[in-house]
């Protein structure tokens, strides 16, 4: 009988681990931080990664306490929890995230545990896109000494022009929630400068929520037809923007934020001619200063995915329907030019089905001047993708324009999905593309800093009502194959796309080098 009960005790399945009951005190919250390489494997014990380690700067914890939205003797909340992983994955270079919770004396014991990855970024560039290039050279740090602060500086040559940027960003200004953003652009044909200052709604409990940006630009702007120039011009820009908001109605999972602010919108044009010196219609400018008012609707309805852009890394994909829409109406008596209201809109909603995730998103934007609608683009993106290592993806992407501005074109190419063609190839003030992929990991982790796999794709797309040039005339189709490079150890989602595309009127095929993911 002694032996049996013995037996049976050896077999017997251990009890699971206590769940602790939403509403218990938090008495404790430990940080534990992995660095890039865990040199105690022996994988990834050589001096290389040991360097890497060395060179990082982990990322402070301090820095991962102030991002949480709970502390010690918080009720324990799980919908704080799951949004406090999101907004660490969120920093760009924390991934994967988990946090945990366990029964403690008193209370509960929560463990937050982050892995680092590479964010500083300094060599040389290049893009390619058909017969359109683009080089240069950068410096980026995106965790200054593991504060989460991101400071860059970058020099970028294309056909377009040549352009130097300063960018520092801090996203807990004065160790703070608030959020401070500085940008300088100074180009070959003008420059950019903008400011912004903003306490968000860092999270869907935040209650209220402030800000002031500021930014105004000069450059030279083009029109294209065939992949080439065909008309440029001086533009003007300028804008500010002073607002406030708070989170109103709502409950359980749903949030509702109003915001109201004062906003001016500037535009100027001149000197556009075609390229061969001819004059071309200079288009209109406007000076838009009144009321904005905004309302934004919010699910806290999310879903963690691997495979998805990349093979690894963890996203946060939504699920919704999450929605805003802003309202912004200029009049003489605010200092306007004339009556104007200009209203943006958005819309997105997602769903899960084992891997298996599809997603809708919808825009409008608009600008009514004398009770007409101009410079309206409507805009629907349907997608579906098998997350994971292997399987079809596909999306259809489409854009309505009525009466647009005169500096503006929905131009179709390579850089808008069209793969078998140069980018602006085709012109129009509308344009539709779809695409089909099919995705294949070919290796794991290679050196233990990247997975590579390949892609076989199609695409069709269609523009009309051009412009400057010609349109597709009808909907041009190209197929090809590429290679997929997905970087595991650095920040953000960096996947390689290495594609050669095939059109449809049996030239050649286009080359596309680009670390800027379609879709």
């Amino acid at each position: 009988m002694t032996a049996a009960l013995l037996l049976l005790a050896a077999t017997a399945t251990p009890p699971a681990a206590a769940e602790v009951p939403p509403g218990t005190p938090i008495v404790s919250i430990r940080v534990l931080r992995d660095d890039i390489f865990d040199v105690s494997e022996p994988a990834t014990s050589s001096w290389p990664y040991r360097w890497a380690d060395h060179l990082h700067v982990l990322t402070r914890e301090r820095f991962i306490r102030s991002v949480l939205l709970f502390k010690v003797g918080d009720a324990l909340d799980p919908a704080r929890i799951a949004e406090s992983e999101r907004l660490l994955r969120g920093t760009g270079f924390l991934s994967p995230v988990t946090i945990t919770v366990a029964p403690a004396p008193g209370g509960a014991e929560v463990t937050v545990h982050t892995h680092d990855e590479w964010t500083t970024l300094a060599g040389a560039s290049f893009g390619l896109a058909g017969n359109r290039k683009h080089a240069g050279a950068s410096l980026s740090e995106e965790n200054f000494l593991g504060w989460g602060k991101e400071l860059a500086v970058e020099y970028d040559s294309d056909s377009v022009r040549n352009t130097t940027t300063f960018e520092y960003t801090d996203n807990l200004f004065l160790a703070s929630r608030w959020q401070l953003a500085l940008r300088y652009l100074n180009a070959s044909d003008g420059k950019t400068e903008a400011f912004g200052l903003q306490y968000p709604f860092f999270s869907l409990a935040t209650p209220r929520a402030a800000g002031v940006a500021w930014q105004r630009a000069t450059l030279t702007e083009y029109l294209y037809a065939t992949n080439s120039k065909a008309v440029s011009g001086t533009t003007r820009t300028s804008g500010f923007l002073l607002w406030g908001g708070l989170r109103a109605w709502g409950g359980g999972v749903t949030t509702n934020r109003l915001s109201l602010g004062v906003f001016t919108d500037k535009a100027e044009f001149s000197n556009w001619r075609l390229t061969d010196g001819e004059p071309y219609p200079t288009p209109a400018g406007h000076d838009m200063q009144g009321v904005r008012l905004g309302w934004d609707h919010q699910l806290d309805r999310w879903k963690v995915v691997t495979g998805f852009r990349a093979w690894q890394r963890q996203e946060d994909v939504p699920l919704g329907p999450n929605w805003t829409v802003t309202g912004g109406a200029s009049a003489p008596a605010f200092g306007g030019d004339e009556t104007r209201v200009k209203v943006d809109a958005g819309f997105i909603a997602g769903f899960l089905s084992g891997r298996q995730y599809s997603w809708l998103n919808l825009g409008e934007s608009v600008r009514f001047d004398r009770g007409a609608n101009d410079n309206q683009v409507s805009h629907v993106d349907f997608g579906t993708a098998r997350t994971g290592p292997v399987g079809w993806r596909g999306r259809i992407s489409v854009d309505l324009g009525h009466n647009l501005d005169g500096d503006r074109q929905l131009t179709l190419g390579a850089d808008t999905g069209l793969r078998g063609w140069d980018p602006d190839t085709f012109d129009g003030t509308s344009r539709a593309v779809a695409n089909l992929e099919w995705r294949h990991v070919l290796t794991g982790e290679v050196l233990h800093l990247g997975v590579i796999g390949g892609a076989l794709f199609a695409d069709a797309g269609k523009t009309w009502a051009p412009r400057v040039g010609p349109s597709t005339e009808g909907i041009r189709k190209d197929a090809g194959i590429g290679l997929l490079i997905e970087s595991t150890r650095a920040a953000a989602v960096s996947v390689v796309r290495v594609e050669a595309a095939f059109p449809d009127h049996g030239k050649g095929p286009v080359f596309l080098i680009s670390s800027i993911s379609l879709f």
